[in-house]
């Protein structure tokens, strides 16, 4: 069992698609979503790939490489060539993983599947607006506890989380509701419109989500019905007609039109990152992640994990076409 938990945010800064291969319905390259409740998510091993990457394009030196190994797992893919005490150049592996044993282990850091949190509508006030249902934030509360007390900004982001009677409720009134009568609100969110409320409750969890993940909700937060957030989920995502066009004739290549599934830009979602210390009983081989007088080996790791991922400001690429500027988040952890 991991020793330590801490959640980790996922904030789109552009249209993000973490597929999950073709597919026989509408769409020919659907984003990948739970089988349960439909609602989209990143597999933890997509997850854990992309993170693993931006860690690797980071590294410079030789101890970068093997905290990598020692915190991921064992992957020969990509390794540099290092030198031995002679100063020859050999590989990585015949440095430090020559032995099959030494090659046996699994990584310090786990993560959790990426669940979707706060979702992106078209509103008629303030642009959009973030959604979330009652659902959503359950799920979310349940999740924290994992956790515990062991972060105090966690802690408080739990507490302030209240769950009686948040449904169809409003952060802010002035900026995404209209006044309908004395007492009635109504938000309007693509062509559909709702009846909501202010509530206590609902400001609370805007307010302290927002000092949490410097994202401006008091001003968006909607929560609705668990049924009508679903199926925002499943009917608003992004869907893009793709082709290629043939340098000879000019026209669009046979057989190269298809659609393509995108979580909109601004989605959030969150993982549990687990930490543990380092699985090996040589204290030789836990490198920079041995234990000391101040810090266990996996307090270091879950340090370690928060250093990498705030470089460059936190920003990385998760999903498919890169090359097209998807992908394109901003974490929190």
């Amino acid at each position: 069992m991991y020793k330590l938990a801490k959640p980790l945010f996922i904030h789109c800064q552009s249209p993000m698609h973490v597929g999950s291969g073709s597919d026989l319905g509408l769409v020919d390259m659907p984003i990948q979503r739970e089988s349960h409740t439909g609602f989209p998510k990143i597999e933890a091993s997509s997850l854990k790939g992309a993170i693993r990457e931006n860690f690797e394009g980071k590294a410079t030196e030789e101890k970068d490489w093997l905290d990598i190994q020692l915190a991921f797992g064992y992957d020969k893919d990509g390794l540099p060539k290092v030198k031995d005490k002679d100063g020859k150049e050999i590989s990585f592996e015949d440095k430090h993983f020559k032995d099959s044993k030494d090659r046996d282990y699994s990584g310090a850091l786990a993560f959790s599947d990426a669940r979707l949190l706060l979702f992106p509508v078209k509103s008629f006030k303030g642009i959009f607006a973030y959604v979330t249902c009652p659902q959503v934030l359950t799920r979310f509360k349940n999740d924290l506890k994992i956790c515990g007390d062991s972060d105090e900004k966690v802690s408080e982001l739990n507490k302030a989380i209240k769950l009686a009677n948040i449904e169809n409720s409003v952060a802010d009134k002035e900026y995404l509701c209209t006044q309908q009568g004395n007492d009635q609100l109504q938000v309007i969110l693509e062509e559909y419109a709702f009846d909501v409320s202010q509530k206590e409750n609902t400001v609370s969890i805007a307010s302290e989500l927002s000092q949490y993940l410097e994202i401006h909700l008091m001003e968006k937060l909607i929560i609705l019905p668990d049924t009508v957030f679903s199926d925002f989920v499943k009917l608003f995502t992004e869907v893009i007609t793709r082709n290629k066009i043939n340098n000879t004739t000019g026209t669009v290549a046979k057989g190269a039109l298809f659609t393509e599934e995108y979580l909109p830009a601004e989605s959030v979602l969150y993982s549990l990152v687990f930490s543990n210390s380092i699985f090996t009983a040589d204290e030789k081989r836990k490198g920079s992640f041995t234990k000391d007088e101040k810090e266990s080996e996996e307090q270091k790791v879950q340090n370690y994990f928060a250093e990498k991922i705030a470089a460059k400001n936190g920003y990385m690429q998760i999903g498919g076409n890169s090359t097209l500027g998807k992908g394109i988040v901003k974490t929190k952890f």
